[in-house]
C-alpha cells in the first residue's frame, strides 16, 4: 500500500531534490575507500561499501550528504566510465572466471566469460585483452567478457607483451613482404666514400643511422654528417611506409626494442656498417672556432663508407685519457680529438647564448633468459655522447633552417616555452626567489633563454626543478615556430629516420629540394596528434616496464642497505625521490621523516619540507633505506637511513 503511495514518492522527490549532487571522478585508494574529486579539485569521501561499485577513473554524478559534519559523497549515476577493454589476468575463483585488471588502484575481480568461438582457451594467470559489458552502478554487479589472448602465464615476457597491448603498441617488427632495393638509382649522388667516415654507437647498437667527418680549418670546422637513407629503399606508398606511420617511432623498452622498420632494412641495408657502401643524406656545414654554427650549410644526397664502427664508452676512454687503442691510427685520432673540440666548444657557445639542459644518465636492466632482473647499470653521459650529440643538433638546426628556406613548411620540432595560464604563478614563484621578471616577455625566445642561464647560474637545483613545472609540451608543426628548450629559432630533426617517423618526412622533404622537385607539406593535424599521441604512449609502456623491474628487484634486495636519491618532489604527503645509482622511483611518506606529534613544515609549492631537525628541498641528494615494495601498485616506500 505505501509502495504506490503518490503523497510518499513525491516526498522522497522532495527530499531528494534538498540533497546536493555533483558530479566528478573517482579517485581510488590502496585501501578500501576512494573520493570524488569534482571539476573544481574538491574532494569527497567515499566509502568502501560505494567503492564496490565503482572503479578508479569512472566519472559520477553524486549525492552529498553530512555526518557528523562530515561530508560524503553516494554514488548515484555513471556518466562515464572509466573502463571499456584493458588488459587483465585471469584468476579462477571458485571455478569461476575474474580478471585482475592491470592498473594499481583497481583491485577489484571482475567476473568474466570468454566469448563465443575465440579459438583459445584460458587458464589461471593468462593475460588476456576484454571488455566491460556491464556496470556495477548502472547493473548491480561488473561483468567483461575475454575476446583476445595476450600471453600465457609462464611467458617470460608476458608483462612486455600485456603492456604493449595496453598501451595500443607493437610488440614486435613489421612483416617484411616486400623485396629490398634501391629505387631511386636514378638520383645524383656524391662519392664520399674515400672520406674518413665513423659511427659512434652503444656496444650493442645494430641500425647505426649516423656516421660524422670532421676537419680542422684555418678559422672553422668542417663537420659532414651523414644520415642513413631509407627513403632510397621504400616509397611513400608501400606497406613498410604505412607501418613506419603507424608505429611513429622505435619502442624502447626494458631488454627489449621494438623497431619503427624491419630489422633486415633498419640493421642490414640502412646501417652505417663500416665498410660497407650506403645511400646517405648529407649534411656539411661550418662552425666557427667560438662554438657558432654558420648559416652556409649545404644538403645533398651521397655514398659512405664507414671506416670504423666505434662505441661511446671506447672513444671516451681515449679521449678522457684512459685507453690508448685509438692512437695507432693517427688520422681517426686526430679527428676523434676534432670531434671533441668542437663539441666542447659548441656546447659552451650555447650555454652562453641558447639553451642547454644538464646531462641525464641513462640505466640499463641486464635480465636472465627467464626475464628477471640481475643488476641495474647506471650508464653517465661521458665525452662521446656529447659529441655525438652536438654534432646531432648542429645538424637539425640546420634541418630546421634548410625546410623553413625552401619550402616553408616541413616537421618542425616546437617548444613554446611556458604555459600562458601558468605565467602568473611563475611570476610569483621567482618573485619569492628574488628573481624579478616582466610577464610580458616570458613568451620571447631571447628572455626565456637569458632566463634559463640566470636561473643555471644560481646553481638552485630547486628552482631549476619548479621553474620546469611550468613548461610546455613540445609538438609537431608544420609551421617553422620556435624550439624554447633548446633556444632555437628553427628546429626540424630528421637525423633518425630508421627510427622516427617524423624524420623520415623530413628526409623526404630535403631529398625533394635537392632533386628539384615540389613537394606538398606531409603534416596534416591528424598527424601530428598522432605522432605526438604515439609519442606519450611509448612514454607511459617504457616507465611501466621501467616501474615493474623495478619492484621486481628491489623486492630482492637487502633492506638495510643505504641508496643515495635525489629528491624530485615534495608534496603534502612526503617526497618524491629517484634512485641515484638505479634511476627508480620511491616515495618517502612524511610520517618516516617526523615523530606523529612532531609537527612538518611543508611548502610544496617552493619544493620544500622542514621538520624541526632537518630541512629537505627539491634537487637536494639523501641517504634513504627501501622499507616496503608494493608489486601490484608497482611502487616502493623507502624512509631516510
Amino acid at each position: 500500500m505505501l509502495k504506490d503511495n503518490p503523497l510518499l514518492a513525491q516526498l522522497k522527490q522532495q527530499i531528494r531534490e534538498t540533497i546536493p549532487t555533483v558530479e566528478g571522478v573517482v579517485k581510488a585508494t590502496e585501501k578500501n575507500f576512494g573520493f570524488l574529486q569534482t571539476d573544481n579539485k574538491k574532494s569527497y569521501f567515499i566509502s568502501p561499501p560505494m567503492m564496490k561499485k565503482l572503479i578508479h577513473g569512472d566519472r559520477i554524478s553524486a549525492a552529498i550528504r553530512e555526518n557528523n559534519g562530515k561530508e560524503a559523497a553516494e554514488p548515484e549515476t555513471l556518466v562515464e566510465a572509466a573502463l571499456d577493454t584493458f588488459v587483465a589476468r585471469v584468476k579462477f575463483v571458485d571455478k569461476r572466471t575474474k580478471l585482475q585488471v592491470d592498473h594499481p588502484l583497481i583491485n577489484q575481480l571482475l567476473s568474466a566469460k570468454v566469448i563465443k568461438d575465440s579459438g583459445f582457451s584460458i587458464k589461471q594467470g593468462d593475460w588476456v585483452l576484454a571488455r566491460l559489458v556491464k556496470h556495477a552502478l548502472k547493473e548491480q554487479h561488473f561483468q567483461a567478457e575475454i575476446f583476445e589472448f595476450i600471453a600465457e602465464s609462464d611467458d617470460n615476457f608476458a608483462r612486455w607483451k600485456a603492456t604493449t597491448k595496453k598501451h595500443q603498441l607493437a610488440w614486435d617488427q613489421p612483416e617484411l613482404t616486400e623485396d629490398l632495393a634501391i629505387i631511386d638509382q636514378q638520383v645524383e649522388r656524391r662519392d664520399l666514400t674515400n672520406e674518413l667516415f665513423f659511427t659512434i654507437d652503444g656496444e650493442n647498437t645494430k641500425d647505426m643511422d649516423d656516421a660524422v667527418s670532421i676537419t680542422r680549418e684555418a678559422e672553422h670546422w668542417k663537420l659532414k654528417v651523414a644520415i642513413a637513407d631509407p627513403s632510397a629503399y621504400i616509397n611513400s606508398e608501400s606497406k613498410l611506409e604505412k607501418a613506419a606511420k603507424q608505429r611513429a617511432f622505435t619502442l624502447y623498452l626494458p631488454a627489449r626494442t621494438v623497431p619503427m622498420m624491419p630489422s633486415k632494412l633498419a640493421n642490414e641495408h640502412c646501417s652505417l656498417v663500416a665498410d660497407q657502401v650506403r645511400p646517405a643524406l648529407v649534411c656539411e656545414m661550418l662552425i666557427g672556432l667560438d662554438g657558432e654554427l654558420q648559416e652556409n650549410a649545404e644538403f645533398y644526397l651521397a655514398t659512405v663508407q664507414s671506416k670504423h664502427r666505434l662505441n661511446y664508452n671506447q672513444v671516451s676512454d681515449f679521449i678522457e685519457q684512459k685507453a690508448t687503442e685509438l692512437e695507432s691510427n693517427a688520422e681517426l685520432a686526430e679527428a676523434l680529438q676534432q670531434l671533441n673540440l668542437f663539441s666542447e666548444q659548441r656546447n659552451q657557445w650555447r650555454a652562453e647564448n641558447t639553451s642547454v639542459f644538464g646531462d641525464q644518465a641513462d640505466y640499463e636492466f641486464v635480465l636472465d633468459n627467464k626475464g628477471q632482473v640481475i643488476d641495474i647499470l647506471r650508464q653517465s653521459r661521458r665525452s662521446a655522447n656529447r659529441m655525438i650529440e652536438e654534432a646531432m643538433v648542429a645538424a637539425n638546426i640546420c634541418g630546421g633552417r634548410f625546410l623553413d628556406e625552401k619550402l616553408g613548411f616541413g616537421v618542425f620540432a616546437c617548444h613554446s616555452g611556458f604555459k600562458e595560464e601558468k605565467l602568473d604563478g611563475l611570476v610569483e614563484l621567482l618573485a619569492k626567489f628574488k628573481l624579478p621578471v616582466e610577464r610580458e616577455k616570458l613568451n620571447d625566445l631571447d628572455y626565456f633563454c637569458q632566463l634559463r642561464r640566470t636561473i643555471a647560474a644560481t646553481g638552485d637545483k630547486c628552482l631549476d626543478q619548479l621553474v620546469k613545472r611550468h613548461f610546455n609540451f613540445g609538438v609537431y608543426n608544420e609551421k617553422c615556430l620556435p624550439h624554447f628548450g633548446l633556444g632555437e629559432a628553427k628546429y626540424a630533426t630528421w637525423t633518425s629516420p630508421i627510427r622516427k617517423y617524423s624524420d623520415l618526412l623530413n628526409h623526404r622533404l630535403i631529398k625533394s629540394v635537392i632533386n628539384g622537385e615540389t613537394p606538398s607539406s606531409p603534416l596534416s593535424e591528424e598527424l601530428s596528434e598522432h605522432l605526438s599521441d604515439n609519442r606519450k604512449k611509448q612514454k607511459f609502456a617504457e616507465r611501466e616496464m621501467a616501474n615493474y623491474l623495478y619492484c621486481e628487484y628491489f623486492a630482492e634486495q637487502d633492506p638495510n642497505t643505504c641508496l643515495l636519491a635525489e629528491i624530485s618532489n615534495i608534496n603534502r604527503g612526503g617526497l618524491n625521490i629517484r634512485l641515484v645509482d638505479s634511476g627508480a622511483s620511491a616515495f618517502v611518506p612524511k610520517t618516516k621523516l617526523a615523530g606523529k606529534d612532531e609537527e612538518l613544515t611543508i611548502e610544496s609549492e617552493l619544493g620544500r619540507l622542514a621538520t624541526k631537525d632537518k630541512q629537505y628541498c627539491v634537487g637536494d641528494t639523501i641517504s634513504v633505506k627501501i622499507v616496503e615494495v608494493k608489486k601490484l601498485q608497482q611502487s616502493i616506500v623507502a624512509a631516510p637511513c
